[in-house]
């Protein structure tokens, strides 16, 4: 059975939308992914190596979503995922994109996961 390092609610400002009243907005999204991966090694050393280091993930993820619009959450889940899965050592990553439409106060929310290896990124 592999590691699993999980992390919840990572929110990040982004422009994300493609009615017309939404790309020029920028909009919360929620980040929540689950990586198979490696930890034995750093465990038993109690050393942070070979780890995916979530401080790490975290900068990188808000570079990227800073820098970038997205029509669908699809897209941002999927650029998520390739962030994860080429910059950090790791098996699989499931990633969830959840986003809160301003637009729609009758809906809590909407959410989009995907689930990706690296091997899905080689070439790419």
């Amino acid at each position: 059975m592999p590691d699993k390092l999980i992390g919840t609610a990572f929110t990040y400002d982004c422009h994300v939308g493609f009615h017309a009243h939404e790309p020029p907005l920028r909009q919360r999204v929620r980040v929540d992914f689950e990586l198979e991966v490696d930890s034995r090694p750093a465990a038993l050393a109690d050393e942070p190596v070979g780890i995916v280091d979530y401080f790490e993930v975290n900068r990188a993820l808000a570079a990227r979503l800073a820098g970038r619009s997205y029509k669908l959450i699809e897209a941002l889940a999927e650029d998520v995922a390739r962030v994860l899965c080429t910059g950090f050592p790791l098996r699989r990553a499931r990633v969830r994109v959840t986003k809160h439409p301003y637009d729609m106060p009758n809906v809590g929310s909407v959410a989009v996961e995907c689930e990706r290896t690296p091997a899905d990124f080689e070439g790419a």
